[in-house]
């Protein structure tokens, strides 16, 4: 019988993972290491063959990442993070668009399958919808950006995150507060609740609500022309602008400026996400920052303790802050 990996792993004295770096040619394991682990390859005339394996049910290292997005900042970034840490633990990604998509997300789940990917990082297309498709694969999966109950999940809350950046407003002296993005659905909704909530309870005025959906994309316009018309019919009173996410705020910030008002000086205005958009816009966006890294590193961790460990679903909620940049910290309160 040819030779395995964990024959290798057990003969060297180390793991599969430790195995599978090193016949990547991972530069994280030390030569001394490099040096044993190819040595039992040699002894054991071990030859890695995937499909192989795959065929046999062994693990083939292989892991799934879908994700509504790839070209959107936020989720180009956690995959990113994902891809980095997968490497380092000795396991190859698969990168998948679903393009928020029910039907489209189905096919990719019985394409992972079907490759035999040992498990499946996921942004579910629904939190509801979703949930069914993701049990019949039955494979691994760890939920990222959004609480699904059932399953392993990292995410953040998105209430506390519009809590946060109600504070920021307040403790910057803004009275006048605006708002972009849902208010009624979908998990993006939640920012706004947080922030409603803690403005009403202080006595802020929320004083425009400009409702529209999250682009789909970094080429969406919707949100440019929802503030011109919005602006048209009822005008703008507030002092600041909290929106929806990064991308939503760099629309805001174009409409407002083609509008004739500068950005802090006439209006100021806060993303969600501070992904890397937030800091090469201009002015530089104030925005609720998502650990965006730690969230790519901790899917690949709790997804590593299920295959290996077959561990119940847990719930990870991590911490989130305001980065306040020029957009916001820079307004001056009128005399």
């Amino acid at each position: 019988m040819a030779a395995s990996m964990q024959d290798v792993a057990e003969k060297a004295g180390v793991s599969r993972a430790t195995v599978s770096r090193v016949l990547s040619n991972h530069p994280s394991v030390t030569a001394s290491t490099r040096k044993n682990v190819l040595n039992w390859v040699e002894k054991l005339g071990y030859e890695p063959n995937l499909i192989a394996q795959s065929l046999a049910g062994n693990s083939t290292n292989l892991i799934g990442v879908m994700v509504p997005e790839i070209a959107y900042p936020f989720f180009s970034e956690i995959i990113e993070a994902i891809e980095n840490q997968a490497f380092y633990e000795g396991y190859n990604v698969i990168i998948c668009n679903t393009r928020r998509s029910l039907e489209k997300e189905r096919n990719i789940l019985t394409e992972l399958k079907q490759r035999k990917a040992d498990g499946i990082i996921a942004v579910p297309v629904s939190v509801e919808q979703s949930v069914s498709s993701f049990k019949r694969v039955k494979l691994p999966v760890t939920m990222i950006t959004k609480r699904v109950e059932g399953f392993h999940s990292v995410f953040i809350s998105h209430y506390d995150g519009g809590v946060q950046m109600a504070k920021h407003f307040l403790n910057v002296g803004f009275r006048r507060m605006g708002y972009i993005g849902p208010v009624s659905s979908s998990t993006s909704a939640r920012k706004y609740a947080g922030y409603r909530d803690h403005l009403l309870t202080n006595r802020a005025e929320l004083v425009d609500i400009i409702e529209c959906d999250p682009p789909e994309n970094m080429n969406a316009t919707q949100v440019y022309e929802n503030v011109k018309k919005y602006a048209a019919v009822h005008g703008i009173r507030s002092e600041v602008f909290f929106a929806n996410d990064d991308i939503t705020a760099c629309e805001a910030m174009a409409a407002l400026m083609d509008l004739g008002y500068s950005i802090p000086g006439d209006i100021a205005v806060a993303g969600f996400d501070n992904s890397l958009l937030a800091k090469e816009a201009t002015p530089k966006l104030t925005s609720l920052a998502q650990p965006l890294e730690e969230i790519g590193k901790k899917a690949v961790e709790v997804l590593l303790g299920q295959i290996r460990q077959n561990t119940d679903p847990q719930l990870y909620e991590l911490e989130t802050r305001v980065v306040a940049r020029a957009s916001t910290v820079n307004w001056k309160s009128p005399l």
